[in-house]
């Protein structure tokens, strides 16, 4: 292998390794010999005669199958100096441009494989992403005027078959002042194509990348190159070689020489380019990302928001999704149970008023005799006063006492009726500071013709000062009536001299007050107690069993807590305990 100084760089090393590749799976063991070729005095002199010298003794004991010329300058030094160091030697060159057909004789027997570069392709994505251009600079570094004319030749023509306003200009090499002075002053319309750079200039040895990235710093327009070698250092981009398949090319080539070095020669042009992108550059120069084609390759990447962030936005966006979801189904849940409270609320009020009717139909007689009073001592003093009237002389004061009297039996009559209307009223519980005295007070009247009716004694003890409790007095009393009406019926059976019904309030402690409503009877059978709560449960043969699960359902209105249990000495109790209002107010 003779090789020019520039062998370590990226894009030698990229065809070597495709090379390389493609010989380690021959069949035959191949072993691979490199030799490095300095810059040579320009024409042959002494260093060159050095260099044949060393590489004689150097190879003079080897046995060489084939000699393989990386580039042009490996391949001239070859045909001038290969037939004298391994004479009937095969040879054959890669990594050579092709307009190299165009400017000297193609070598004879010599095989190799070129590498074309696609100036269509390469004018087809400058005018995809600047349609506005009008001039074209194409830099040809070349010591050969033939070469540079040749590829002006070239480009000049496709960009005229394309566009008849498309002009194109080729320089050659210039001093490296000079060159930067001159594309800082280009204009807007104008983008430079770079074809070949070199890297050797004033005296200095610049490296090829170097060159590049300070044209590209200083030029005042964007610049395209047709080199892999340059992409990265400050170019757009490019429709380059495939250095990978021309290695590969070369490889094969070189296996065929190896099994058959009589036959040939053999000539390939490599013409499999790739486009390459600059995102750096794209962005640098303003041009819209949506205009880079599909099939272009983007090393430098510049990643959007949405490509670094991907996963971590879908996932943000599923989450919220599902928080959301979850949201809207607990709001669903959530009004649909607020309105099946609404509705069992709307129900519970209904049962209770079609309770406190029924009790009210088992009250009827008491309340007859309630009414019936007032009413007949308002009838007594009417006919007394009409007596009076029809006597001659009356005293006016006795007069008035009657019609005093008549007042306030009206005023009583009213007040029994006031009740009993507030009773049979249906209605939502209400909650408001209420005293447990005072709806055993109003309640006491009715309990009492109740108690005359069953033949029960009743013992009521309202405990003094006893704290208010939040609720309603309607539904509270409720509560007292189908308690006490329940436990006088429950007495039916015992005789009448032991039959005592107990109402008692008390304070059981700081925050609590107790409503016990105790009779004589029976008691409660131990089976039924777990259950006397229930809905339609009951023991009477008419009952509905509605009337105990309405008492638990307004004592839990009111945040209260009720039990039951059989007292030893005889009969049942139902405790009742509710919270004491905030405010701390007593009856």
């Amino acid at each position: 292998m003779i090789n020019p100084a520039e062998v370590l760089s990226p894009n030698a090393q990229t065809i070597d390794h495709a090379m390389y590749e493609v010989l380690s799976k021959s069949p035959q063991k191949v072993a691979i010999l490199s030799e490095y070729l300095t810059k040579l005095n320009e024409p042959p002199g002494e260093l060159e005669r050095d260099a044949i010298e060393l590489i004689e003794k150097k190879y003079s004991d080897r046995h060489i199958d084939l000699i393989v010329a990386r580039g042009e300058r490996s391949l001239e030094f070859i045909e001038r100096n290969g037939k004298a160091i391994w004479p009937d030697v095969p040879v054959m060159y890669y990594s050579l441009s092709s307009p190299a057909i165009y400017w000297r004789k193609s070598p004879q027997k010599i095989s190799g494989v070129f590498i074309d570069y696609d100036y269509a392709a390469n004018l087809a994505l400058i005018m995809r992403l600047q349609p506005s251009v009008k001039h074209i600079i194409q830099l040809v570094e070349s010591p050969h005027p033939e070469e540079i004319q040749q590829l002006h030749t070239k480009l000049a023509a496709l960009a005229k078959a394309r566009q008849a306003d498309l002009h194109v200009d080729t320089i050659g090499e210039r001093p490296l002042a000079d060159l930067l002075n001159f594309v800082t002053t280009l204009p807007p319309d104008t983008v430079l194509l770079a074809m070949t750079i070199d890297g050797d200039r004033d005296g200095v040895r610049y490296s090829t990348d170097e060159i590049v990235r300070a044209i590209s710093e200083k030029s005042s327009v964007p610049m395209y190159g047709m080199r892999g070698s340059y992409m990265g250092n400050g170019v757009v981009g490019g429709q380059v070689i495939n250095l990978s398949e021309h290695g590969r090319e070369a490889g094969q080539l070189a296996l065929q020489l190896l099994s058959n070095p009589k036959r040939g020669p053999y000539t390939q042009i490599s013409q499999r380019t790739r486009c390459v992108i600059d995102d750096r550059q794209i962005a640098r120069w303003g041009f819209n990302f949506t205009d880079i084609p599909d099939n272009c390759e983007r090393p430098f990447h510049i990643p959007t928001f949405w490509e670094r962030n991907a996963m971590q936005i879908i996932a943000f966006v599923l989450m919220t999704a599902v928080i959301l979801l979850l949201i809207f189904g607990f709001q669903w849940q959530r009004k649909k149970r607020l309105r099946a409270d609404e509705e069992a609320n709307r129900q519970r009020t209904a049962l209770a008023h079609v309770a406190r009717l029924g009790s009210v139909g088992e009250l009827t007689a008491s309340i007859v005799h309630e009414i019936n009073q007032p009413l007949g001592a308002i009838l007594a003093n009417a006919d007394a006063a009409t007596m009076m009237l029809n006597q001659q002389s009356h005293p006016d004061h006795e007069l008035r006492a009657i019609l005093a009297d008549i007042r306030d039996d009206n005023l009583r009559a009213s007040l029994i009726i006031q009740k009993l209307r507030v009773l049979l009223s249906k209605r939502s519980l209400e909650s408001k500071p209420v005293s447990l005295n005072e709806v055993i007070d109003t309640s006491r009247s009715l309990l009492g013709n109740l108690a005359i009716k069953h033949h029960v004694m009743m013992a009521i003890e309202l405990a003094p000062d006893l704290p208010m409790i939040m609720g309603d007095s309607t539904h509270l009393q409720q509560v007292l009536i189908n308690l006490a009406s329940n436990a006088m019926e429950a007495m039916e059976a015992v005789p009448p001299a032991q039959r005592t019904l107990s109402i008692k309030t008390e304070q059981c402690n700081a925050s609590h007050i107790r409503l016990i409503v105790a009779d004589k009877g029976p008691g409660i059978p131990t089976n039924i107690l777990p259950n006397i709560f229930e809905s339609f449960y009951t023991t009477k043969p008419e009952g509905m069993g509605m009337g105990l699960a309405i008492v638990q359902t307004i004592v839990d209105a009111h945040c209260g807590l009720i039990e039951t249990f059989n007292d030893p000495a005889g009969g049942a109790a139902f405790v009742i305990t509710f919270p004491i209002a905030k405010n701390g107010m007593r009856a």
